[in-house]
Formats: structure tokens, sequence, C-alpha cells
């Protein structure tokens, strides 16, 4: 008895080794692959059609914002693997394109491919995401650390520039990704594609899912614009440069994931992102001084940690609750899609400056340094992304005491008077009394619409005024302080 309930408790620690090594192996496709666009793809791009990279990145994002959108206002369109077929087609249809028309010489074959498999990058970045999100905080946290290292490490020995065998692989490393994560995230997005949408459960729990004008996107969105910078500061040929000193810090993070998880919170690497993209910055002018490897360094370690920090805030997001896990990763992917083309652009804008007119490069990278430093001290002090995502609740099944069967009338009307009375006590208007009536029975957000014949932002609005009367937060504690009160 004692063996076998040792060789079971061995067989669950290898499962689950395995399963957070399945997941790091997943992310570190992906972030190749992100990687491979920018060091095989992009430098055929531009012998082309020299804004195609931002027209790649703009169709990221525009993918990635629709398909936040109809997750959270039609989820059921998600259904029959719906991601997993775009991400596929995307990445196969995509590149097939993007050789035509290397082959070809026509740019808008080339241009259309390159945008496909943009797309199909946002739909594998959901799935990933989602794949990730499927296991606890601890182990996820180490997965994230573990993946970048080693997409990180392949980095180091990988040649840089285009050529079929860069864009074959490319493919592969997509295709990859998708393999390894469709499976379980098929099963939380079917999941999640039956019953009520996240649009409409928003009503009656709106603490459960942050709106796409959160200040947490917001944050994403700089932040990312910040990481867009660092990427295309000092790169040659269209490609980012690439520092080993990024591996000392994600095995320093590695090491904190695994025996001290607790202190790897967001709101601490986000800090350390920031300072060490400040050192670095700080160190472009004097770069003749103490050598470009040093500030390339730092800003590499810099792209590490916010890396880490992303994936580790929307992963933890998503977790809190599971019927907003697609929006919370499309949409902030799209923050971090759009935020990249505008750092992007502003770090090839110095770069263009770097041997020409030094004092312009100075004068961007203390502008930009100034602004950090503004961001950490005045505006980041208020803001804790630990504290935000704590305060997300999970939508859950309300719980709505059954009445006996010969006194489901007599219940119906004390529940009317619990109501009123409640109403009356907290300053309730009608409408608002009537609100509370539907509430109180478990009704949702599109019953009242309809039932009241209002608008979804009527009700929203109603609903929002009420939980602030009644000083509570959530639909099931409006019902228990119904069923409660004497």
């Amino acid at each position: 008895m004692l063996k076998s309930h040792g060789r079971r408790e061995k067989g669950f620690a290898l499962s689950g080794r395995l399963s957070v090594l399945g997941r790091s192996f997943a992310l570190a496709l992906l972030a190749l692959s992100s990687w491979s666009l920018n060091a095989h793809l992009f430098p055929l791009y531009d012998t082309q059609l020299s804004s195609i990279r931002e027209l790649c990145t703009l169709s990221n994002g525009v993918a990635l914002a629709l398909f936040a959108v109809v997750s959270t206002c039609r989820p059921r369109m998600l259904r029959n693997q719906v991601l997993a077929c775009v991400a596929s087609c995307g990445v196969v249809g995509g590149s097939l394109l993007v050789w035509a028309g290397d082959q070809s010489g026509l740019a808008g074959v080339m241009l259309a491919g390159a945008c496909l498999i943009s797309v199909a990058e946002g739909a594998c970045t959901i799935l990933v995401g989602i794949f990730l999100c499927s296991i606890p905080k601890k182990p996820a946290a180490a997965s994230i650390v573990a993946g970048l290292l080693l997409c990180d490490a392949a980095k180091q020995v990988c040649p840089v520039g285009y050529s079929e065998l860069a864009l074959a692989v490319h493919a592969a490393l997509l295709l990859g990704a998708i393999l390894l994560a469709n499976p379980t995230a098929r099963e939380t997005v079917e999941k999640l594609s039956q019953g009520e949408s996240p649009h409409d459960m928003a009503i009656t729990q709106p603490l459960s899912f942050l709106p796409f004008g959160h200040r947490l996107f917001m944050c994403l969105l700089l932040f990312s614009a910040v990481q867009g910078f660092m990427l295309t500061f000092g790169e040659t040929g269209g490609i980012p440069a690439v520092s080993p000193w990024s591996l000392a810090v994600l095995l320093l993070l590695l090491a904190t994931a695994c025996w001290f998880p607790r202190r790897l919170t967001s709101d601490a690497l986000l800090k350390l992102a920031m300072l060490l993209a400040i050192a670095g910055l700080l160190l472009v002018p004097a770069s003749g001084l103490t050598g470009f490897f040093v500030s390339n360094g730092l800003i590499s370690c810099g792209i590490a940690v916010f890396s880490v920090f992303q994936w580790i805030v929307l992963t933890t997001l998503a977790r809190r609750n599971a019927h907003g896990a697609v929006s919370a990763f499309a949409w902030g992917s799209a923050m971090h899609a759009v935020g990249v083309i505008l750092g992007a652009n502003a770090g090839r804008f110095v770069n263009h400056y770097w041997t020409s007119d030094v004092q312009v490069v100075v004068l961007a990278v203390a502008v930009i340094v100034f602004c950090l430093v503004a961001f950490m001290t005045i505006l980041l002090q208020h803001v804790s992304f630990e504290k935000t995502i704590s305060e997300v609740r999970e939508s859950a099944p309300l719980v709505i005491a059954a009445p006996a069967e010969d006194a489901v009338e007599e219940r119906a009307l004390t529940i009317d008077e619990r109501c009123d009375a409640v109403s009356r006590q907290h300053g309730l208007t009608k409408r608002e009394t009537e609100v509370l009536r539907l509430l109180a029975r478990g009704r949702t957000g599109v019953f009242i619409r309809h039932e009241l014949c209002v608008s979804y932002n009527t009700v929203k609005a109603h609903v929002k005024h009420i939980y602030q009367k009644l000083d509570v937060h959530t639909h099931q504690e409006l019902i228990d302080l119904v069923e409660d009160y004497e």
C-alpha cells in the first residue's frame, strides 16, 4: 500500500513537471517565432516595401482587438476551434504567399502573406496564453521564465537574415506552439463559448471583468512602447541587437520563481525592468567610453524582464476569471502590438541621427528617461498591478435559497417585501427597486434588459448605482443581503 501510494505521488510529480515543461516549450516556440520575424522575415520585407513591418504589426494588433471584442460580445463564434484554424491556416497560407511574393517579386503578394502570418501569430498568442493559465500561479510563473530563457538561449546561436529555410523554420515554430497549446486551450474556449457572454455577465458582475479602457491595459500600452523603443534602438539592418546579458537576468528570475515565488510579483518585475531600461539608456551617450555592449546589455535585460512582466500579468488576470481569459490575452496583446509600433518608430528616429547628429540622440534619450522617471515617481506609486488583479473576482454561479414547494408563492412575495424594505432603507429609486427585485431572484443582465425594455448601458448604470448604495460588490452578495434581511 505504501509503495503504491509513493508511486502515485511520484507519477503526479512527474506529470506536473512534464506539464510545466510543455508550457515552457510552447512559450519558447512562440517567443522564438516572434524574434524570427524580426531577424529573418523583416529583412526580406524591407527589400520590397519598408512599411511592411509596421503593417504586419498593425495587422497583428487589429486581429487581436477583433478577437477580444468577439470573445466578449459573441463568444459562441470562437467555437469549433476557430482560433486554431486561424492560426494554422494563417501560418501555412501566409508562408506560401511570402515565398511566392519573393520568387515573383510581387510586393502585394508578399504583403498579404506577411499580414496573414501576423494575424496567425496573434491567434497563437491567445492559445499559448490560455495554455499557460490552465495551471496554478507558481508553476505558471516558472514556465513563463523558463520558456523565455529557452528562447533567449536559442537567439544567441541562431543565424540572422532571410532564407527559404528561415521561412520554413518560422512556420514550424508557430505550428509547434499551436500543436502543443491547442488541446488544452480548445477545451477552455469551448467551455467559455457556452452560456452567457462576458459582455452581459459584466452587468451583474462588474468586478469580474476589466473594461478595455482600464488603466492596467493603458499601462501595458505605455510599457510596450518603451519595449519597442529598446528593441529597435541600436538595431543593425532592421535586426534587434542580441546580448547574452539577458540570459543572466532570466536565470536569476527562474531561480526566484522556483525558490522564492512570492517575491516574483508583477510590481517588482515592472520596477526592475524600468530600472534596467533607465540604466541602459543613461549609458547610451557614454557608449564611446563604456562600449555599446554595456548599454545594449542593460537594455536587453530590461526587455527580458518586460516580457516576463507582461506574460505574468496577463496569465494571472486570466486565471482570476476564466470567462475573461480570451479577451484579457487578446486585448493585452493588442495593446502590446500598438505600443511596440509607437516605440519602434521612436527608436528608429534616434538610430537615424546616431552617426549624423549625436546631440539629437542625447536629447531624445534624456526626454525618454525623464518621462520614465516621472511616470515611476508620480503615477506608478498609485498603481499596483498586484492589487488590481487581486480585486478581479471569478464569475461564479449564483446560489439562491430554494423555497419549499408549498410556499413558492409566499416566498416570492417575501422577496418583494424585502427588496422594498431594502430600497427604502438605502434610498433606491423606483426603477432601481424594480431592477433590485430581478437581481434578488438571480436574473441576468439580458433578462433584465428584455423584462424592463431598457438598453444595456441603462441596466449597467442601474446595477452600478444599486451596488454602490447597498455597499455590495457582486451579484451573490446582493442576493445574500436580501435573503438575510430582517
